[in-house]
């Protein structure tokens, strides 16, 4: 494939960067290839500019100086939590997949925001997916943790069940978890 490729805006999910050292450099890298829109809290903004990682969207709780950022940069001012302003920008600019740097995996924080957007969690050891069923190819030993399942273990297909949400790919192949009523927090080996 080449690496020139087009893209349309907010045809990419866009990049939140909530913990800027929670990823390893190469995966963080792979995703900023997209050239998404890439969303930061102010307290990251100068280390990811030291990076030379072009921020669009910065979530202010310290009061930044506007005169003292860059140019076309959007500053938008928070107090409590960052989720419902970020979620509000992502709504407003129709771009309802996010990538999110984070090492704040509960599924709880993020229950809201669902039904209108694909978040998909990232950090130093997995990849969280927020969905209510999952299939997917996955070699033979892979492993998964699966939170919040409430069904049946004998359900789930192609699972063994380790201990506590751990559960490894019984032989290569699709495994399956049915359509529950609720979301599942189902974390993924990088």
């Amino acid at each position: 494939m080449s690496s020139h490729h087009i893209v349309r805006e907010n045809q990419e999910p866009a990049l939140f960067i909530a913990n800027p050292d929670c990823l390893a450099d190469d995966y963080l890298n792979q995703l900023l290839e997209w050239s998404p829109n890439i969303i930061t809290l102010s307290e990251h903004y100068d280390l990811l500019k030291s990076r030379e990682i072009k921020v669009d969207v910065v979530l202010d709780n310290q009061g930044l100086d506007i005169k003292e950022i860059e140019e076309n940069l959007i500053l938008i001012p928070y107090s409590q939590d960052y989720f419902i302003p970020l979620f509000k920008y992502l709504e407003e600019k129709k771009n309802y997949a996010v990538n999110i740097l984070t090492e704040r995996v509960n599924i709880v924080d993020y229950e809201p925001y669902l039904k209108d957007f694909v978040i998909i969690l990232l950090n130093t050891e997995r990849k969280s997916l927020l969905l209510k069923k999952y299939e997917k190819w996955l070699p033979k030993g892979y492993s998964l943790i699966i939170e919040n399942y409430r069904g049946n273990e004998e359900d789930l297909k192609n699972l063994t069940h380790l201990d506590n949400n751990c559960y490894v790919v019984a032989s290569d192949g699709f495994i399956s978890i049915p359509e529950q009523d609720n979301y599942l927090l189902i974390s993924e080996e990088l």
